[in-house]
């Protein structure tokens, strides 16, 4: 007879694993060097973590998988947010991103408010992007809303975008519908409702809104030097001593591969840790400030419809100039005129 099988309890996480991370996770977000993102992170992790301890539904299922795959998200983002920390600059970008609406589920929300904010009052106001993509509103005389219209035209004219990797460049502006299918036939009703409603989801995930005012002014602030800003002080972690040196023995690994090898680069191919300085800030954040548009609402006289106008504000680094001597610039500009012209007597060389 075969032998009787036993069986087998389910491996689940336990709770003091989700507290650690819980903890860590917290403790990393306060270390981050820009107030947006220690304030936004912060508000991520407990909607995250209380999203799925206030859900009945998620404890009957006890999804070991689900469990598996949410405590791997949770350490990979503790990893970004240690890695931001330590100063390495495409987690640091990551972050900021997520924080001022570039990226994630922050952005979705700042678009739907965006476009809600534009809705007539006599049309429901979209309550998620999932119903702006209904099927019933996508007939032959269907157009997206105009602000998202304006926004998409100001946003086809920021060659900047697509050279920071925000959002891939969105070619066309409106969805192009074939006249004629494969067979040489009208291309029949659901075909073109399907087409446009993915040019709309396209748009949709590839739109970059402004921000609310606050934080706009507070990122402008920092940028300028007008608001005060100090590096983030960590708490100083408890290091071990390290060990003493071993002498080297020969054994078969010494003999057949050789020596060990010392410090390499390696660590450092996909990036270096950095200092947080103030002028690493704010090349930062004038990096962020690049993909955030500006709008200026303009009323229409009469109907009382509101205009929205976007326009992008290309950030530079100031230039440090250094004050020239009176007799050094004489002596530079000798024998040129006020435009930078030879002088007819000024001797050839």
């Amino acid at each position: 007879m075969p032998p009787k099988l036993t069986p087998v309890s389910p491996v689940t996480v336990p709770a003091e694993t989700w507290r650690q991370l819980l903890r860590s996770l917290l403790r990393e977000a306060s270390y981050l060097p820009d107030p947006v993102a220690r304030g936004y992170m912060h508000r991520y992790v407990l909607s995250r973590f209380r999203h799925y301890t206030n859900n009945p539904s998620f404890e009957e299922r006890n999804d070991l998988w689900q469990r598996w795959r949410l405590r791997k998200t949770a350490i990979k983002g503790l990893s970004v947010l240690r890695r931001a920390n330590e100063g390495y600059m495409k987690p640091l970008e990551k972050v900021l991103r997520m924080a001022y609406g570039r990226t994630g589920s922050r952005r979705r929300q700042l678009v739907l408010d965006l476009i809600a904010r534009a809705t007539p009052p006599s049309e429901p106001k979209p309550k998620c992007l999932e119903d702006l993509l209904a099927k019933s509103g996508m007939t032959e005389d269907w157009k997206p809303p105009e602000v998202v219209q304006d926004l998409l035209k100001a946003q086809l004219q920021q060659p900047l975008l697509q050279h920071l990797d925000a959002a891939p460049r969105l070619k066309d502006f409106e969805p192009v519908i074939p006249e004629k299918n494969a067979w040489a036939r009208p291309v029949p009703h659901c075909r073109r409702r399907n087409i446009r409603k993915k040019w709309y989801s396209r748009v949709l995930a590839n739109l970059l809104p402004p921000v609310p005012r606050r934080e706009l002014g507070l990122l402008e602030g920092l940028m300028s030097g007008r608001l005060p800003w100090t590096p983030p002080k960590r708490r100083k972690a408890i290091v071990a001593a390290p060990a003493p040196p071993s002498e080297p023995k020969l054994d078969v690994d010494f003999l057949v591969d050789g020596p060990k090898k010392g410090q390499t680069f390696k660590p450092y191919a996909g990036g270096r840790p950095h200092v947080f300085t103030r002028r690493l800030m704010v090349r930062a954040w004038m990096r962020i400030s690049t993909l955030i548009p500006r709008v200026l609402i303009i009323k229409e006289v009469g109907t009382g419809n509101s205009k929205h106008r976007f326009t992008w504000k290309r950030e530079s680094a100031t230039k440090t100039i250094l004050p020239a001597r009176k007799e050094m610039s004489a002596e530079v500009f000798e024998g040129v005129d006020s435009r930078g012209r030879l002088l007819a007597d000024r001797p050839k060389q």
